[in-house]
């Protein structure tokens, strides 16, 4: 009896109506919390994404990846170093007062101060002078040519300062910052933006740790749209929900398996081409990742105009990896330590890696730990293998970042590569400012690298979106920000 009670309830819970949101609200479930939403600070992708809302910068990154202007009407360089931005004429904030050219110089300045503790210092170290000209003329001179200049100064936002230095500074993006309670952040439209007008009044972000509470709040209805932050099990069950629909598109987020080539395998060449061939990637991306992935053969997507078209793959073919773990002349069986974090998925696939390399000679050694723990051993060089992800890259200045060898540890080549003629090659990329000529430089940047093999590219994430039917006009931007919120109805 008491069984039949329990299944008639459920039976009564799982026909009760839904508790659906307003009509003029949408309610956007993400699973971590922003950790800053000051864009001088804020450096985790969901303060970033969340930070397009609240603040505009002078330019900004279109749905094909390139820079366009934004508060700028346009932009001229006046030479190599020298760059000069008028603003568009009757710019006002929220509170109707006016924004100008010192606003920006006011933001980058302090970001250059080393005691303001900006993590984005970095990025503007190369500024040498700022000065508004005039209320609406902006300068900006660099003491080198910096080729990713535009596109790091996405990152640059028109914001007036609080009386409180503990308050958020104002911003004049599309919406404004309501509230930020624990676990949600309510946002409300600007009806005076210059350019967005939302079609929703209300956006509130609910910050759901648990994977299975936030399905089931968007399967009730408390939730209207989660966006890449579900696992792939739970998205192909809810693709198959009547109430909801589901988006995919191919997306930038580059999944990889790091190397360390100081190590004496792993410095030999051809061991890693064995590992690369080894690698079963179609069958990770089939029965782990839904088929929500498509094979990488370089960092940079093929939605980006610089990627290469033809480098040096990796298809799966044990017998080749075999060949070249003979022809590499290591002693087999070899035992490599793979090291990864305790996320489910991320274990899961390297498990599965585990086992084709198997397969081929390679006994591997897999190791779990927190997420501070597994990257401090990334940054410090303690490993042998290990997987990870680079997020939203659109510039190809990334290559100098991750493997000119001047940036080894406690730089961003954390796989201790170096190549004379990649470092010759990204230094030149970085000051070349002709984009045509910077295309052909970065070619073959990736071809050199695909030969090399120090990093064994895996995969390009799709951007998933699972969201109530009632929510019209949904899709992606390719870098997965939050601007296309700014279109959907009910």
């Amino acid at each position: 009896m008491r069984l039949l009670i329990i299944a008639s309830s459920l039976l009564l819970f799982g026909c009760s109506k839904q508790n659906l949101t307003p009509l003029d609200t949408l309610v956007v479930a993400i699973d971590a919390e922003p950790s800053n939403l000051d864009p001088r600070f804020a450096l985790d992708a969901y303060s970033q994404r969340i930070d397009t809302l609240l603040y505009d910068a002078l330019v900004m990154i279109d749905n094909n990846l390139q820079i366009v202007p934004h508060l700028a009407q346009n932009w001229k360089t006046l030479n190599d170093t020298t760059y000069q931005f008028t603003l568009k004429p009757n710019l006002r904030f929220p509170d109707g007062s006016p924004i100008m050219a010192d606003h920006f110089v006011y933001t980058l300045k302090q970001i250059q101060d080393p005691n303001f503790g900006s993590p984005l210092l970095s990025e503007f170290k190369n500024v040498e002078k700022v000065q508004a000209l005039d209320p609406l003329t902006l300068e900006i001179r660099l003491k080198t040519p910096q080729a990713s200049f535009l596109t790091d100064l996405t990152l640059i936002k028109a914001m007036k300062e609080q009386k409180d230095p503990k308050d958020l500074p104002i911003g004049c993006g599309p919406y404004q910052l309501v509230t930020k309670e624990p676990n949600t952040l309510k946002l409300k439209r600007n009806p005076d933006h210059f350019k967005f007008h939302p079609k929703l009044e209300n956006l509130v972000f609910k910050i759901i740790k648990d994977d299975n509470t936030r399905v089931l709040k968007l399967k009730k209805g408390e939730v209207d749209l989660i966006q890449n932050a579900l696992n792939y099990d739970s998205l192909a069950k809810l693709s198959k929900t009547p109430t909801l629909s589901f988006t995919k598109s191919p997306g930038i987020t580059y999944a990889y398996l790091g190397l360390n080539l100081k190590d004496p395998l792993l410095k030999n060449k051809k061991v890693r081409q064995a590992i690369a061939h080894a690698i079963h990637r179609e069958e990770i991306i089939e029965h782990l990742l839904e088929n929500m992935a498509t094979p990488a053969n370089s960092l940079l997507s093929s939605q980006n105009w610089y990627t290469a078209p033809r480098v040096q793959s990796y298809d799966y073919n044990p017998e080749k990896a075999k060949t070249l773990l003979k022809e590499s002349g290591v002693s087999l069986p070899l035992t490599l330590v793979f090291k990864t974090s305790t996320d489910i998925q991320a274990v899961n696939i390297a498990r599965l890696i585990s086992d084709h390399l198997k397969k081929v000679g390679i006994l591997v050694e897999l190791r779990t730990h927190e997420w501070g723990t597994f990257f401090n051993d990334i940054q410090t060089g303690n490993f042998q293998l290990f997987s990870s992800r680079w997020v939203g890259v659109t510039d190809p200045d990334i290559f100098y970042d991750v493997f000119h060898s001047s940036n080894i540890p406690p730089g961003k080549n954390r796989v201790f590569y170096i190549n004379p003629k990649v470092d010759k090659l990204t230094s030149e990329g970085r000051v070349t400012l002709n984009t045509q000529k910077r295309k052909k430089i970065y070619a073959k940047v990736q071809k050199i690298i695909a030969e090399d093999v120090p990093y064994i590219s895996l995969w390009h994430l799709n951007n998933t979106a699972v969201y109530s039917t009632r929510i019209k006009g949904f899709y992606f931007h390719p870098q997965a920000n939050y601007l296309p919120f700014l279109d959907l109805s009910k």
